[in-house]
């Protein structure tokens, strides 16, 4: 039976409404398929939809209501700082939130390393790489690296440069480990922080799909930030200062800035706890003076 595409819309929305569901995933699942923008879609929302491709959106509108399948793992990709992104299973779906992330971290080099013409940046726990090459692309005069645990999302991440013509060095390894007596200006990361008891209530599109690698962040959420923080060190061997800038959970600011502090008590030169878009807690940035001397 064919139908127009308003009709499907509706259809899904209805449905995932119904189930508590996203109701705009018919949308976006039909956007993908007819490869077209939101805008011509609606634009054209009378236009008739071919048999196939109606059954396709059909079929995995249903798969979502039953079983919370992401829609980003359904079409294989998702959008970052105006970029499309190829993900997978293996990496965590990229968030509107970590854009605020990117865009911190350029603000504060400007701000507090004006003299730098080619800081070093790291992206410690990459997984579709979309931070470091969003920052490779956006600052084409930086130096990027980007560490991940992982192989499967190191090829992810890879895949994602090469497509959207990013020069970043992709190393394998536990956090800093790869980095260990190299010169680094800058560190960025999102890490896992998701504590144990928050894992157990995860809704099922995010504890059922995404790697929990890339979730689960020790018993108290904060386990990577202490190692990370407390390596710190070991990839700073320039005078001067050094920029740190985590993605954090809406309930975690204070700890984590008070990592940063008690690990560099008198050599902090900035250190601020950042609100995200909607208002919660998102982003410890810090400014670190002669970190190599700790």
């Amino acid at each position: 039976m064919t139908v127009k595409r308003y009709e499907l819309m509706n259809w899904a929305s209805s449905l995932l409404n119904a189930h508590q569901r996203d109701e705009n995933i018919g949308e976006i699942l039909l956007c993908a398929r007819l490869n077209l923008s939101r805008t011509d879609l609606i634009a054209d929302r009378r236009e008739l939809i071919d048999d196939e491709d109606a059954a396709w959106v059909r079929a995995r509108v249903a798969d979502h209501v039953q079983f919370g399948t992401p829609v980003q793992y359904m079409i294989g990709s998702a959008p970052f700082y105006g970029r499309t992104f190829k993900v997978t299973p293996d990496v965590l779906i990229p968030r509107q939130e970590t854009e605020e992330l990117v865009w911190r971290v350029g603000q504060w080099v400007e701000r507090y390393m004006p003299e730098l013409k080619h800081p070093s940046v790291c992206d410690i726990g990459t997984g579709s790489g979309a931070i470091a090459i969003t920052l490779a692309l956006e600052h084409p005069d930086w130096r990027i690296s980007a560490v991940d645990l992982s192989e499967k999302a190191l090829g992810v991440a890879k895949g994602n440069a090469s497509a959207l013509g990013a020069c970043v060095d992709f190393r394998q390894g536990d956090l800093l480990a790869p980095l260990h007596n190299g010169t680094c200006d800058v560190l960025v990361s999102n890490p896992p922080y998701i504590t144990r008891e928050e894992m157990g209530r995860l809704d099922d599109t995010v504890g059922n799909y995404e790697p929990h690698l890339a979730l689960f962040g020790g018993t108290d959420g904060l386990e990577f930030y202490r190692r990370i923080i407390d390596d710190i060190p070991s990839i700073w061997r320039r005078e001067g200062s050094f920029i740190a800038a985590f993605e954090i959970g809406a309930a975690q600011g204070r700890d984590v800035s008070d990592l940063v502090r008690d690990k560099f008590t008198s050599q902090i030169k900035a250190l601020s706890v950042e609100k995200d878009i909607s208002g919660y807690d998102r982003n410890v940035m810090a400014v670190i003076r002669n970190c190599s001397n700790t």
